[in-house]
């Protein structure tokens, strides 16, 4: 049986989202690396880290974290993608510091990559995620890339396969709706299939198929119960982390819901 967690929101003071998680009983909480309030500078005052860490001591399963999807390891303009590069290890850092040995980056895309184009950005992924990679090792921390929904960015099972067969050590963050975006159910149950025991943490939520909505569980076209019967049959147990963004208590339901299912 998986274990469901929370992620928390950026935007508000990182100790007050820890502590709802707790009272809502998940059983870890997923640690949004971002701005505002997820900054690695106030994350890594030390008043800010010793009470974080301590908080998340008392949940049943090590944290997780997530980085900005924003973050451009694609880039085609190599000074940037080198700065963020270095903001990538930074992070893992800032991950490792609070007892966290899992950490995901996105499958973004910025700028206007199509046709023959296209590999430019996918190659210059690999070599950010290459060298993330063999740097979050030397850390104890592993490395998971995330799909990204129906967009410019890496969402299709081929291009996304493209990078992690070519970055060893690589997981793969599987994002259930952003895959349904992509292609329905078929390309759920084909990302499931084809990456297996590669996928080491999930992302669960709901949309109607067109684009990224976050909402509950059963308040899109996703079949639920599908996509559950085939991570079974691939005997994922691992973690899931509800990203249903309309409140927490509909996070609380949805992940119910989910357990009723599985």
């Amino acid at each position: 049986m998986p274990s469901y967690g929370l992620l928390t929101n950026p935007s508000i003071e990182l100790i007050s989202e820890i502590t709802k998680i707790y009272d809502l009983n998940f059983d870890y909480v997923e640690i949004c690396i971002e701005s505002p309030e997820g900054n690695p500078d106030i994350i890594n005052k030390k008043n800010n880290k010793d009470i974080i860490k301590k908080s998340l001591e008392k949940f049943k399963q090590k944290p997780i974290a997530h980085t900005a999807y924003w973050i451009d390891l694609a880039s085609g303009y190599d000074y940037i993608r080198q700065a963020w590069i270095l903001e990538a290890l930074r992070e893992i850092k800032t991950a490792r510091r609070l007892g966290i040995d899992l950490i995901n980056f996105h499958a973004n895309i910025n700028g206007m990559f199509y046709g023959e184009k296209r590999k430019i950005v996918l190659d210059n992924m690999i070599k950010s995620l290459r060298e993330i990679v063999s740097q979050a090792k030397k850390h104890e921390v592993d490395v998971m890339l995330e799909n990204v929904p129906l967009s410019k960015g890496i969402h299709s099972l081929s291009e996304f396969k493209y990078i992690i067969d070519n970055v060893n050590g690589l997981f793969v963050h599987l994002d259930i709706p952003h895959a349904f975006t992509s292609g329905g159910m078929s390309s759920v149950i084909d990302y499931i299939h084809t990456f297996g025991d590669k996928i080491i943490h999930i992302h669960w939520h709901d949309n109607h198929g067109q684009k990224d909505e976050h909402l509950p569980i059963g308040e899109g076209f996703i079949d639920h119960k599908m996509a559950i019967k085939t991570l079974k049959d691939i005997g994922y147990d691992k973690t899931i982390t509800l990203e249903v963004f309309t409140n927490s208590n509909d996070a609380k339901s949805s992940a119910d819901k989910l357990k009723a299912m599985w």
